[in-house]
């Protein structure tokens, strides 16, 4: 990454080169937001949905988004552009800036940075993408809806990282986090469906959940397809008696799991397969590109 380029308050700059203020408060604090778009061929993937859901995230925390959704959404392709890239993961982070002095509660007259930045990424081996993949019940729990909303996609994300670490501790990809009353939450980084008895389940947005865009695009397919849908709250015995169970996010889009913890599932997946098909055909129709190039 110190070879490519970055988009940074306004410029694109060397990212070797590029800087933040010692005393920004998104690396003093955490106080900031950010948002990860998928780039499929050179063009960004519902980059729309993403900036209004980086706004309602900036509403929640009373920061001011310096620049309006058009001109987010071009400093994001630039920066695609700029290093040369096909399939890529794109970074926006906004934080709250420098403020007039480094302290937790000194907001005013502070000027927000932006930063973009992008990474080649052509999604999960297709192997992991057909035969799925490992994980656990984390330990770690998701943060408390009353300490911290759900629907604020901040940098705060230690918890994330610890459960991410008793993956990798117990040799699996990823983790299945719960609420704290118990109940399915999220993947690390990922929305989680399960499939039982032909009925395809998600968490409801009450057990503290991120409302992500790619389990939207799901949820709509899953109408159109005609597969019955049930949100709700669910205990960790739901996603082990289950026939499948995927992840969902812009980077991986429908990732099977193949195994959560001693818990195996079948190889055959047909919602899930079906669903990926058609989300597949859904990011052709709108960047207008091959159904699985």
């Amino acid at each position: 990454m110190s070879r490519g380029v970055v988009w940074l308050n306004g410029r694109l700059r060397p990212a070797a080169r590029a800087a933040v203020p010692a005393f920004d408060r998104g690396l003093l604090f955490g106080d900031g937001i950010y948002e990860t778009v998928r780039a499929y061929g050179g063009r960004l993937f519902r980059a729309r949905e993403h900036l209004d859901r980086l706004a309602h995230s900036a509403a929640r925390l009373e920061l001011r988004l310096p620049l309006p959704a058009g001109a987010l959404a071009a400093a994001m392709a630039k920066v695609v552009a700029a290093n040369r890239l096909g399939d890529a993961r794109v970074r926006l982070v906004v934080t709250r800036g420098v403020g007039p002095e480094p302290d937790l509660g000194a907001i005013a007259r502070s000027r927000p940075t932006v930063l973009a930045y992008a990474t080649p990424y052509a999604g999960p081996p297709e192997a992991e993408r057909l035969g799925g993949v490992r994980a656990i019940l984390a330990r770690t729990a998701r943060n408390s809806r009353r300490a911290l909303d759900p629907a604020i996609k901040s940098l705060n994300l230690l918890n994330s990282f610890l459960a991410r670490r008793e993956a990798a501790r117990a040799g699996a990809r990823d983790a299945v986090m719960l609420n704290p009353e118990g109940k399915v939450a999220e993947g690390v980084a990922s929305n989680v469906f399960f499939v039982r008895r032909g009925v395809l389940c998600t968490p409801a947005l009450r057990a503290g959940i991120l409302e992500g865009i790619t389990r939207g695009i799901v949820l709509d397919l899953a109408g159109r397809l005609g597969i019955p849908v049930r949100e709700g709250l669910f205990r960790p015995a739901a996603l082990l008696g289950a026939e499948e169970v995927f992840l969902t996010a812009s980077t991986i889009e429908l990732l099977p799991l193949a195994a959560l913890g001693a818990r195996r599932y079948p190889a055959a997946r047909p919602v899930t397969r079906a669903l990926q098909a058609a989300y597949r055909v859904t990011v052709a129709d709108e960047l207008g590109r091959p159904a699985g190039a």
